[in-house]
Parts: C-alpha cells; structure tokens; sequence
C-alpha cells in the first residue's frame, strides 16, 4: 500500500469494464501486417488506442511507476526503437516500469507495454531486456488483444481488455466484480508462440545477439520450476509456455544463421545498480495474519487463514470460501465523521448501526450497513479511523445472508488497527541489488563468500543467471541483493 495513492485499485476494473461499451464494427476481417494472417477485426485502430490508452491511466494511478526518471528513460529508449523496427511503427507507443516484485510484463491494446521491476532485476544485459520488450510488442502488432475482443464481440459476450496483470485483482473478482460482470482474459499458446517469434525479429532488425531471449526464457523456466508449492509465477500464468520456448528459440538462430550482435551486459546492470528487490517493506508487509506498513507507522491484524494482500491502494483479505472480504484504503476526506457521513449518503447503502468512539487511542467512527448491488444485497461493519492526519477506511462485508457469521472476524479486525510502535519494523529497509565488478576471477561460490547475499544462493544463481560452480572472470559484473528487506518474524 502505498501513501500517495487514494483509491483502491477498483478504477482499474471499472476502466476495463467499460471497454464492453466500444461499439462493434462492421463485422470483417483484416490482414495482420506483423504475421501476414486473416484475422477477425470489428475494433479500429483508434477505438484500439483509447482501450489503451485509458487503461494505462488506471495502471499508473494503481499500480504505480517505479521511482526512478533514468530507468524509465531508458527501458522507454529500448522499447522505442524495437517499436520503430516493428511493423506498426506509427503507434503511440510507451514502456514503463511499475514498482511491483513479481516477474511479470503485460501489454495494453495500442502499444502500452508495462514490465514490473521484479523481472528487471532478473535480466542480465540489455539483450535480454529487448527480448521481453519484443515479445510484448509482439502482442500489439498481432493485435492479440484486439482479436480476443472481436471474438467475444461477435458472440455477445461483455469483455475486459486482455492485460496481463489482471490476476493479481481477479482472486477478488468473486466479490468485488459481481456488479461488473468481468471477464478475465490471457494470452494463448499460439500468441505466445508469434509473440516469441516477432520479438526475435525486432530485436534482430536491432542487432541484438538473440542469445538473450534463450538466456531470458532459461531464467523464467527455472524460476517456475524452483517455485515449489508458492502460486504459479505470474509470467508462467499469464504467458502459458507454447512448449520448448528455451528450444525454440535456439532454433529460431540456427536456422537464421545469426551469431552474434550486441549484449548490453554493463550498460544493463548500471542502470539496475541499487534497485529494489522483493517486496518493498517501506509500503507495508504481512508476517503471518498481521500486516505492518513502516512509512505509515500503523499495524491491522486480519483474520487466521484468510487469504491477505497488499495491493498499490489497499490491503484485503479474503475468506477461505472466498464469500467475505476485508479491506483497508485511505480516504479522500479530512476527517472520519466527514468520510462517514459521505459513505452512508451514497445511494443503495442503508446504516444498520452508527457510533463515535476511540479504537486504540485514535479517533474513529464505527458503522454497520446493508447495500443492494446489481445481484445481491451485502451486509457488513465500517470504520473511518485517523492516524497521522490521514483517514482510513477499513470495511469488511459479506453478502446479507453470510455476514452474521462473520461479524466477528469483521470487528475484530477493525478494533485491531492502531499505531506501529515497535522499533525494528518501523526501521526495515528493502533489498537493494547491488552489482559488484570483479578485480579476479572467482567461482560463484566464492563471490557468495567474499560479497554475501540476503538472499539464498538458489536465488543469487537464479537472478545472476549462472549454475553452480560457474566460474566468473576478471572484469565481471555480478549482481548480489543487499538489506534485510521483510523481516523473518
């Protein structure tokens, strides 16, 4: 969660909603020029531009562009000219770093290309980097979204653009998207298979050495394999291996004869050199069911076993039979009676209980209320508490049936929200990448003792690209991760 955000990240969804109202065009087909393909088209290309367009509004505002003018300057710089090199070079084409820690990348309708700093800090060259920038310009050349919207278009079917950072909001959808009637999409097999292949066309029309989408994609099938029993990682899930991606794109350099070209290696890891790694504990972290965020020195506790997360501009958890939720924002309004007397005025919403009181030394208003949406009437409790000269809204609901049996697990999360004292978690610090250029050579095992890592040695081979007992050289940048980061316990 972070302070310079209002809202929760529900913009985002309504955003995308509204993409159902693009009219259908004249039903046809068109001719792809990045594949040369019939492809079913009802959406222009400027009705493609404004989905884009006004979706990335909402990705900014919610999920938040990664604090650092040069490293956008120069992941756009990269993008732009494979973008030149595409066959849809007249796009208003614009690539951006959010600030998020998963290995992720999504492409927006109209060439709004997005990479999280999580799968930056996994690249180890500029090769690399262009390989991911092309696969994901590939989708907006194929127009991989733009078809799936024509598809259901024609079968009557209501539809939110095909972006790939919608998991991480649709585990809520249950909820949160009842009265939206959502419909989450991601990329194929077959696009991913194209998109793969038209990112090694641009960035070879660049002269990169296409050594690094083997390199990258080697990087990504090891991190899905060492995942364990943690969720899928998000590229896994959202881009599904079309089969032998690594074998693949070997193949692709056979049989175009190309060895060779630029690297980028050192140019890359100075532009990573001090990078956040991992969760940001500045922006709030869970230990266990409790959350703490340090910037704004307070602490909830959320219910046993209810699955949490801290998303840009909330915090939720939702119930093990997902059918009630918890969640915290801040408020817009300078006061808790202020904010309350707003939220109970809004239409649908009915107050069921209303009172002034201290919840732990702070001053709140606390608040039950029923509210009939499009399929159902919710029940549930409110409180807008003030910590800090800032207003929170904390709110958990169920529908009007369930909401008894969980009122509860709902007050006591309320009741739970008070001031963060403790010394050490309002001091944490993330990791930092920090690249080291070696004056001897040495074993990867060595650089571990000699520059050590907060990190497993697992991870350190997993984001430096390297194998046990790989022996480094003289001269070699290498990364390794710095700081506590999100503590233990």
């Amino acid at each position: 969660m972070n302070t310079a955000r209002r809202r929760p990240a529900f913009g985002l969804l309504v955003a995308l909603a509204g993409l159902t109202a693009v009219p259908i065009a004249t039903a046809g087909c068109s001719t792809n020029p990045a594949t040369g393909a019939t492809q079913l088209s009802l959406i222009s290309e400027s009705q493609e531009i404004a989905m884009g367009r006004d979706a990335a509004v909402d990705v900014d505002a919610s999920m938040g562009l990664y604090d650092d003018d040069a490293m956008q300057a120069y992941v756009d710089s990269v993008g732009q000219a494979l973008a030149a090199a595409s066959e849809r070079p007249g796009l208003p084409w614009r690539f951006r770093v959010v600030d998020d820690p998963v290995i992720n990348a999504f492409a927006l309708p109209g060439g709004y290309i997005y990479l999280a700093r999580g799968i930056m800090t996994h690249f180890n060259s500029e090769a690399e980097l262009a390989s991911v920038l092309g696969h994901e310009i590939g989708h907006v050349t194929g127009r991989h979204s733009v078809e799936q919207i024509s598809r259901a278009q024609l079968a009557g079917i209501g539809l939110v653009a095909g972006s790939i950072f919608v998991p991480e909001i649709a585990q809520y959808s249950g909820i949160l998207g009842q009265s939206l009637g959502l419909l989450f999409l991601k990329f194929g097999r077959d696009d991913e298979k194209e998109s793969d292949g038209l990112g090694f066309r641009y960035m070879t029309r660049l002269n990169y050495n296409p050594e690094g989408a083997v390199s990258m994609f080697e990087t990504l099938r090891r991190q899905r394999d060492s995942s364990g029993h943690d969720p899928i990682p998000e590229w896994a899930s959202t881009h599904p291996d079309p089969g032998n991606r690594v074998e693949h794109a070997a193949a692709r350099i056979d049989s175009a004869g190309i060895s060779g070209g630029t690297v980028g290696r050192n140019r890359y890891m100075s532009h990573i050199d001090g990078m956040v790694f991992g969760v940001n504990p500045r922006q709030g972290f869970f230990l266990g069911n409790v959350f703490f965020h340090p910037d704004l020195a307070f602490r909830i506790d959320f219910p046993e076993g209810w699955r949490a997360q801290n998303l840009p501009r909330a915090v939720m958890a939702l119930s093990p039979d997902e059918d009630a939720v918890v969640q915290l924002t801040i408020s817009d309004e300078s006061s808790p009676d202020v904010a309350a007397n707003i939220f109970f005025a809004q239409d649908g919403i009915q107050r069921t209980g209303f009172a002034s009181r201290q919840v732990n030394g702070l001053q709140a208003v606390v608040g039950s209320f029923t509210a009939r949406t499009t399929n159902a009437t919710l029940a549930g409790q409110v409180m807008f508490i003030q910590h800090r000269n800032i207003t929170y809204e904390m709110i958990g609901y169920s529908s009007d049936a369930r909401a008894r049996q969980y009122q509860n697990e709902f007050s006591a999360t309320l009741d739970s929200f008070k001031k963060l004292t403790n010394r050490r978690m309002l001091a944490v610090q993330p990791k930092l990448v920090e690249i080291v250029t070696l004056q001897n050579g040495m074993t990867i095992e060595r650089f571990n003792q000699r520059y050590p890592s907060t990190v497993p040695m697992e991870e350190l081979l997993l984001i430096n690209g390297l194998e046990a007992g790989d022996v480094l050289t003289a001269g070699t940048r290498v990364k390794r991760v710095i700081g506590e980061g999100v503590p233990e316990k």
